[in-house]
């Protein structure tokens, strides 16, 4: 099964309950299995309608624990597109690192941490605002191009993975930190992008997880962990 088979079968199967959730110092978003795949729905139609991007591009994603992340990385993976840990064909990023930029301004989009996804206002002339411009895209998507289990899904510091290869790591990931099937996480600091890929996409969707992302710089975990009903938390290394 691809990725976007995975998607459709947990749309059908739990619609309704939350798969992502982010929590920052003021705010709670939290998105069902319905919004998640509506969201990557419309964000995978603008790469390829929008933005036009094709087979042999690539994308690169630096969005945090925020709740944009998972669904911008999700979109390489529904797409077919390769995910690059760095200089991807288009970069989706946050405006404060849009300012220290230096690669073609086309090839950046500005996505807003708005919780509500509120594009920025203002943003360097000639970038793409990725939160304005995904608006104008529909919620129904089916991809382009048949799924090839040869294709490079993601590639970071000169490893390669497939969408099966990303999947059994996305497994070892979840061995390691003792995650069970089913099972709802926090998710605490940043890694690499693979680890990044196997907590905040792949086991959500494949494992039938749901992901709490702490996006918070001293967060209460005793309180959180009540809060949102959680099994555990994955804390990562801020400097991974």
């Amino acid at each position: 099964m691809s990725y976007w088979d995975f998607v459709k079968t947990e749309v059908r199967d739990r619609g309704p309950d939350p798969i992502v959730t982010w929590i920052s110092n003021s705010s709670r978003i939290e998105l069902s299995t319905i919004t998640f795949a509506n969201a990557m729905s419309k964000a995978s139609n603008f790469l390829l309608d929008g933005l036009e991007l094709d087979e042999s591009s690539s994308i690169s994603v630096n969005l945090g624990n925020h709740w944009q992340s998972p669904v911008w990385l999700g979109t390489g993976l529904a797409t077919g597109i390769k995910i690059l840990d760095a200089s991807g064909s288009v970069t989706f990023g946050t405006l404060e690192a849009a300012r220290f930029w230096t690669g073609p301004s086309e090839s950046y989009a500005v996505i807003s941490q708005d919780p509500f996804g509120m594009p920025d206002r203002e943003i360097p002339a000639g970038l793409v605002n990725g939160s304005a411009e995904v608006r104008n895209f529909g919620d129904y998507f089916a991809p382009t191009w048949p799924h090839d289990s040869a294709a490079i899904s993601a590639a970071s510091n000169g490893t390669e993975f497939t969408w099966d290869q990303l999947v059994e790591y996305a497994n070892i990931i979840a061995d390691n930190h003792e995650i069970a099937t089913g099972q709802r996480y926090g998710l605490k600091g940043e890694s690499d992008l693979l680890t990044t890929l196997a907590l905040q996409v792949v086991l959500p969707i494949t494992n039938k997880n749901s992901v709490v992302l702490l996006d918070q710089v001293d967060p209460d975990f005793d309180a959180i962990k009540n809060q949102e009903k959680l099994d555990q938390f994955v804390v990562l290394s801020e400097t991974a």
